[in-house]
């Protein structure tokens, strides 16, 4: 199986390449793209970098130069629910954009046009994450994700969010954005993010202490993943 596998920072890959096999590297553009095996399946991964655009061009060179069967979004995500701490898991079952708003034109608020009013993570795909998650104990909680091109670091931010997206549980930089690819060319996705702040006025000094903690928490699950999953068709 080939699998493409995206974080946006070195902390987010960094396990990644310690565990790929005959592991050989390959430069387009500025990104570097890390080739080699995990068990039987070939391992594609690649450090976007932040943000929506560069997640889409990370996103788009692993379906156009090697045609994954599945790509993993794992990394970090700051809390918009007090039930998540530090290193939890978030592994949804939707996502959106936060800062995308046509609903003059009769949108939903984060909805592209011609695109859903979320993207749903493909049923098969979730049922697959979840049920790996619970047979190795791998607590989680599960909900929206929402996207956008800031960094959160205050309540009154984080509230507004919440009041727009009742619903949604963590916020990062890129997600949505891969997941809007995905969906473009019908590639099955698997979102994995793990706590590193709170999104409260300490976000960023949490997020510099804990990035580490929280790529390591994202890393343990989807390594549990690639050692799980087997061929078939999550379309």
């Amino acid at each position: 199986m080939k699998i493409g596998i995206i974080g946006a920072l070195d902390q987010e890959i960094k396990e990644f390449t310690k565990i790929i096999k005959y592991k050989k590297i390959k430069n387009i553009g500025q990104f570097k793209i890390f080739i080699g095996k995990f068990k039987k399946n070939n391992i594609f991964l690649i450090k976007s970098g932040i943000g929506k655009v560069s997640a889409s061009i990370a996103c788009m060179i692993l379906i156009n130069s090697f045609k994954p069967n599945i790509i993993i979004n794992t990394g970090s995500a700051g809390s918009l629910d007090s039930r998540l701490k530090i290193g939890n898991i978030i592994i949804p079952n939707y996502l959106c954009y936060y800062d995308v708003n046509l609903i003059n034109f009769g949108y939903s608020m984060g909805q592209v046009p011609q695109y859903p009013k979320k993207f749903k993570i493909n049923k098969n795909v979730y049922d697959f994450t979840i049920s790996t998650s619970m047979k190795f104990k791998f607590k989680f909680t599960t909900g929206l994700i929402i996207t956008g091109d800031s960094f959160i670091n205050g309540k009154q931010l984080a509230n507004q969010l919440k009041s727009q997206f009742s619903n949604a549980i963590g916020v990062e930089m890129e997600s949505t954005a891969i997941a809007q690819v995905c969906y473009q060319f019908h590639i099955p996705l698997i979102v994995v993010k793990s706590i590193s702040d709170l999104s409260d006025k300490k976000a960023t000094i949490n997020f510099k202490k804990n990035i580490s903690i929280a790529s390591l928490q994202s890393f343990k699950l989807v390594k549990l993943i690639l050692e799980n999953i087997k061929f078939c068709k999550f379309n």
